[in-house]
């Protein structure tokens, strides 16, 4: 691949392709891929036939998350292999990055030897770098050495035209929870000062971006280890657990939600979300947070907590290493919703962790009937190599984890069904994505389109417009006129301010 076609006597840009398995952090990893790549003059496509570079961002949280990165890998070898064994003229470039390559390293090579590199999460700033060195000749080769810096500064990285954006403000985690893969492949946390990531915003913010989306593995312990040299408020933060998280003389992630709203680079900012969090370091500061300002609150916070919980059994959850109780969950739980009633709730469970029984199964399922979740993420358990709970024997029966998993997302559905049609006569504000996948909304000889987005309590909206406008990246308000356990659909609300955005023109194609 010395060189590519031309148009117009012009040099075309090589194409990138990048399939993405895993969390939002990976979501955010392949944005900053695509970024970079760009600056190089890479475009993307979504067609990995017409790439000149295919890069698989994979997770190995879980096995199935893995075996579908690997998976994918393999479905690539007919672009780099013919049916001679022989190479194309115009074979891609191809990488395998993100968790699982930072687990894997070399030995994936023995599986896929049409693979020319591997690289982990702290090689991704490198990767242009890494696709020339491939595109000259060079193959088999891996960068998934972690930065031996103890401080983290990064950039963000979009691609223009975005109303919502990732930010990485922390990475890795200090948890060592017995099942989890997360520290050995992102390593130990490290956090951005809170003086970068309100740069790192407010240029967003001038890009267009109202929502952003605070990301790392524990966002709640972002500060540790950074001095609070302007001796932000709050110093300290409380958990009904003990103290964890952040020291007092650090900074804290508190602070970043109050500075975030204080600064005023960031007055058109509308949303803050985060994700993912640690009951452990979920303070009585940050469900403060969601209240009214009188109480502490953020106006911008978004009115959405995803807390994983991964057990409702304490047994299960010491055998875990998550160090938290059910009761002090609860209790937190409770005082969210008591200062914040329209918060919208989701969390993780695992199920089929060695030694489960069904006794502490069904306590899983009470613990969904008193918290009453909008939404879970359940998965049967799959042991990690390296962790310590793949030294446990794994005696719960495959067949009985998939039994309790179907019985737990069950349960949930018609908890979520009760919780969604709660929200039926009611007006709500939605950040439209843009237009629906599926459009069986639209009635046969109905003309207009379906467009979906999100509340600020992260529940999925539908709705029908039959006008031209484009409504994507805009707020606008919607009234809810039905519900399923899974999403609302709704009508457009044309008020006052809807009224003034469409004479604004910022509604019209």
């Amino acid at each position: 691949m010395d060189s590519v076609e031309s148009i117009n006597g012009q040099p075309a840009s090589k194409k990138v392709f990048i399939k993405t398995f895993g969390c939002q952090m990976n979501v955010a990893d392949t944005e900053r891929m695509y970024a970079l790549l760009a600056e190089k003059g890479h475009s993307p496509t979504e067609n990995p036939n017409d790439a000149d570079v295919i890069l698989i961002n994979g997770c190995s949280v879980r096995d199935k998350a893995v075996h579908k990165a690997v998976s994918f890998l393999g479905e690539q070898q007919f672009l780099k292999v013919n049916d001679l064994g022989l190479r194309p003229d115009k074979a891609p470039v191809i990488g395998l990055g993100g968790c699982v390559g930072q687990l894997d390293k070399g030995e994936v090579f023995k599986r896929a030897p049409y693979l020319d590199f591997v690289f982990g999460p702290d090689a991704i700033d490198q990767l242009p770098e890494l696709v020339d060195r491939a595109e000259r000749g060079d193959r088999h080769f891996v960068q998934v050495e972690f930065d031996p810096t103890l401080s983290y500064s990064t950039e963000t990285k979009i691609q223009g035209g975005k109303s919502a954006a990732f930010v990485n403000i922390m990475k890795g985690c200090d948890k060592y929870c017995t099942y989890c893969i997360v520290p050995y492949t992102r390593g130990r946390e490290k956090s951005r000062t809170i003086d970068e990531v309100l740069d790192d915003v407010a240029k967003l913010v001038a890009q267009g971006v109202r929502e952003v989306t605070l990301l790392g593995q524990n966002v709640n312990s972002f500060g540790k280890g950074n001095p609070n040299a302007k001796a932000r408020e709050p110093k300290e933060l409380h958990n009904p657990i003990g103290k964890v998280g952040p020291r007092a003389g650090d900074e804290n992630f508190n602070q970043l939600l109050h500075a975030m709203e204080a600064d005023p680079r960031l007055a058109r900012l509308k949303r803050i979300r985060f994700t993912s969090s640690h009951p452990l370091d979920f303070s009585d500061e940050l469900v403060s947070a969601y209240g009214s300002k009188d109480h502490g609150g953020v106006s911008k916070l978004a009115k959405h907590l995803h807390l994983p919980v991964q057990s409702g059994s304490n047994r299960v959850l010491q055998k875990m290493g998550r160090h938290h109780k059910i009761e002090h969950y609860i209790e937190q739980m409770n005082r969210l919703k008591a200062l914040c009633p329209e918060v919208g709730l989701s969390t993780d469970l695992i199920v089929g962790f060695p030694t489960e029984t069904e006794e502490e199964f069904q306590e899983t399922l009470k613990l969904l009937d008193v918290v009453e979740f909008d939404n879970i993420y359940a998965f049967a358990y799959s042991p990690r190599p390296g962790t310590r709970a793949s030294k446990l024997p794994d005696d719960v029966p495959n067949a009985v984890k998939n039994d309790r998993l179907n019985r737990l997302l069950k349960h949930q559905l018609k908890i979520a069904e009760r919780r969604y049609a709660q929200r039926v006569g009611q007006v709500m504000e939605v950040l439209v994505e843009g237009m629906a996948k599926n459009q069986n909304m639209i009635a046969p000889g109905q003309n207009g389109r379906v467009w979906t987005g999100r509340t600020t309590c992260n529940r999925v909206v539908n709705f029908i417009d039959t006008s031209a406008r484009n409504y994507a990246h805009q707020f606008v308000p919607v009234k809810i006129t039905a519900s399923t356990s899974l999403s609302l659909s709704g009508t457009l609300v044309h008020d006052a301010d809807f009224a003034e955005s469409l004479s604004q023109g910022s509604l019209l194609q």
